[in-house]
């Protein structure tokens, strides 16, 4: 039989029953039976077609017409899954959206579940949710990767993915991996603070994925790019005061770890890495310098110099960069700190670890500084007086000028006096 003729012997009963013309009470219920079998028949077969998107690869618009008319079929199981989620884990991603879309409207996986986006995958014993697996699951190719960014482009356009959803369901931990580099940076752009605020098994991410490779050169190149001034994620602390770096070492090794730093950093050459590695551990300091000898003479985002950077920091950690400071040179010394506008020897006599002797040290190298202090607070006192007195000058001359005003006014009003 075709649709056709289906469709013919429908109409034909549909006519009788509406006219009431046929009387059989019991063939009418058999009739309903069978429409009622037929019926379940037809969403089973498009609840299992659902599961087969990414083989057959029907337009959208079917897809749509099909969810509209048969919404039971989004939430068709199929070996414990449904369509949204067999979907997201095969080549037949890129309907995500429009299953997730009309899922909304018929509250697949329930009333929070954003169309079924956040169902838990029932087979896995992980708890992953649709989002995680779409991030996760890839083969190793760019264009597969970047066609699995578009879709998250989409779901973000619809509101179906939002920002909160990258650190609440980590999703940069499920796409950090060599396949899903172009997910794991599209997420790390729209959320860079994703990078140092998630967690995951209650480590701080980088943590989380010290020992492995791959991921730790996508987590620590995003951290360099977005996070550049706290010297990325190579320096944050876990719960119990260790820094990523000794994490990392701890894990895959200090050669290891050294190499893949080497990798991100030396091809441009610009991050001054030097200047966050003496002042937040300078324990490392001569493995990095010998290292990264090229960026010793940078600046970074303050245009601080190296030597400025840790004299910012204070004593105790000049102290603890001692060559440094032996190697201060006579221009270094009298060079002002662009931020503060401290001399050296001023900045080794402030805060709570002050060292008094080197700040005298310097002062016995240099005591010009002194003496060029002492002509600039002049100049400035000299130049503070003359404003004063010019403001002065205007006040009388102001004050004058009033004076006579009010005198001509007061003639002016005697004589029209006088007149009357």
């Amino acid at each position: 039989m075709n649709i056709s003729t289906l469709q013919s012997n429908l109409d034909f009963i549909k006519s009788l029953y509406f006219h009431e013309e046929w009387k059989d009470k019991h063939c009418k219920k058999e009739i309903l039976k069978a429409i009622e079998e037929c019926n379940e028949k037809i969403e089973k077969a498009f609840g299992l077609s659902m599961h087969k998107l990414d083989r057959y690869k029907s337009s959208f618009e079917a897809v749509e017409k099909v969810a509209n008319k048969f919404p039971s079929t989004l939430a068709y199981e199929n070996h414990g899954r449904i369509p949204i989620q067999f979907a997201a884990t095969s080549n037949g991603y890129e309907y995500v959206p429009i299953l997730a879309k009309e899922g909304m409207k018929h509250k697949v996986g329930g009333e929070d579940a954003r169309g079924g986006l956040l169902k838990v995958d029932p087979k896995e014993n992980r708890g992953w949710n649709v989002l995680q697996f779409f991030v996760r699951i890839g083969i190793s190719t760019d264009a597969h990767d970047a066609k699995r960014v578009n879709v998250l482009k989409e779901l973000r356009r619809s509101g179906l993915l939002l920002k909160k959803d990258i650190q609440e369901y980590n999703l940069l931990q499920y796409s950090c991996y060599e396949p899903t580099k172009e997910r794991f940076e599209y997420l790390a752009n729209w959320d860079p603070d994703a990078l140092t605020e998630s967690r995951y098994h209650n480590k701080p991410l980088i943590h989380a994925m010290a020992n492995f490779e791959v991921s730790l050169h996508l987590l620590l190149k995003a951290g360099f790019k977005y996070h550049p001034n706290i010297g990325g994620l190579l320096f944050i602390e876990d719960d119990n005061g260790i820094i990523a770096f000794d994490a990392i070492c701890n894990e895959i090794g200090e050669e290891k770890t050294m190499e893949i730093l080497h990798d991100i950093l030396s091809p441009t050459r610009e991050f001054p890495i030097l200047h966050h590695v003496f002042i937040k551990t300078p324990q490392h300091q001569k493995l990095f310098t010998d290292k990264f000898p090229w960026a010793y003479h940078l600046k970074d985002h303050n245009g601080r110099t190296l030597h400025q950077a840790v004299l910012a920091a204070g004593a105790k950690v000049m102290n603890e960069c001692g060559f440094l400071f032996a190697s201060l040179s006579d221009n270094q010394i009298q060079e002002k700190d662009p931020i503060s506008t401290l001399h050296p020897f001023a900045a080794m006599a402030v805060g709570e670890h002050a060292d008094l002797e080197k700040c005298y040290y310097l002062l016995r190298r240099q005591p010009s500084v002194l003496e060029k202090r002492s002509r600039i607070e002049n100049i400035r006192k000299r130049k503070k007086r003359r404003i004063e007195l010019s403001a002065n000058g205007d006040g009388q001359a102001k004050r004058k000028k009033t004076k006579k005003k009010n005198q001509i006014a007061n003639h002016t009003n005697e004589d029209v006096s006088q007149e009357r």
